[in-house]
């Protein structure tokens, strides 16, 4: 007899990026949930390709290429620049962002034990001197690139991808409005501002938006985003302690235990 799985008939959203969301909607298929995918976000080429072009024409002078997201990957492969030069080292923010790195036939030589920008300073050692590339989204935090310059390094920032609103807030709108939801992911700030936009232009005020997010339980994968829905007034039912597949299942166990 088939084990039923710890999220059996509970209906779950996935608001990532529809190219991000499907391999981590089969692992929660496999634990008996039935989800939607319904992407809040997506991904654009920058306004102004120039300065990535040019930072990509002399990667060989870099000593470390930072990626702190696999749509940064996606970005530098399609420029033709993976895998990079053999004396270039590369740092991956955590498992998924590896994983898309190896998966275009690179190497990484640095996954931080705390999978995010704070873990990777942590882990980046005898800086001095270095000169860091981090492919970035346009929204993306200074915060890496800061903390290396402090310690002297050369860190260039290079907006690499645009996050535009995805196709997915009408469908997750609907289901909201329908209770039919019995949990949300929200994988970056980004994915839950274009939701709250989406419902803005359906004549749906934060207050009404409040009430019914408030409804389901919200996992936040990352403290940035746990961060964005406590600023918006929305409790947080549990945060991933890993951004990986294993610590979103984790949360969502967490959460909807809590939410009862």
């Amino acid at each position: 007899m088939k084990a039923v799985g710890r999220l059996q008939g509970k209906r779950i959203a996935v608001t990532r990026a529809a190219e991000r969301a499907e391999g981590l909607a089969s692992a929660l298929r496999a634990e008996g949930a039935e989800v939607s995918i319904c992407p809040t976000i997506a991904y654009a080429p920058p306004e102004d390709p120039a300065p990535l072009e040019a930072a990509l024409r002399r990667l060989d002078r870099y000593d470390w290429i930072v990626f702190t997201s696999a749509a940064a990957v996606d970005a530098l492969a399609e420029q033709g620049a993976l895998p990079p030069p053999a004396h270039v080292r590369v740092a991956a923010v955590g498992k998924a962002t590896a994983a898309s790195i190896e998966a275009r036939g690179g190497r990484v030589d640095l996954i931080p034990a705390e999978q995010n920008a704070e873990g990777l300073l942590a882990a980046l050692h005898d800086v001095a001197g270095k000169r860091f590339l981090l492919p970035v989204a346009d929204i993306a935090r200074d915060a890496l690139a800061a903390g290396l310059r402090a310690r002297g390094a050369v860190a260039d920032m290079v907006i690499a991808y645009r996050t535009v609103p995805g196709p997915g807030a009408r469908e997750l709108i609907t289901l909201l409005c329908g209770r039919a939801l019995d949990a949300i992911l929200f994988s970056s700030p980004s994915t839950l501002r274009y939701l709250l936009d989406g419902m803005e232009q359906f004549g749906i005020d934060r207050s009404v938006a409040r009430a019914l997010l408030t409804g389901v339980a919200l996992i936040a994968i990352g403290p940035t985003t746990a961060r964005a829905l406590r600023d918006e007034g929305l409790p947080v039912a549990a945060q991933a302690p890993t951004p990986d597949t294993g610590g979103v299942l984790q949360a969502l166990y967490d959460g909807l235990a809590e939410k009862g």
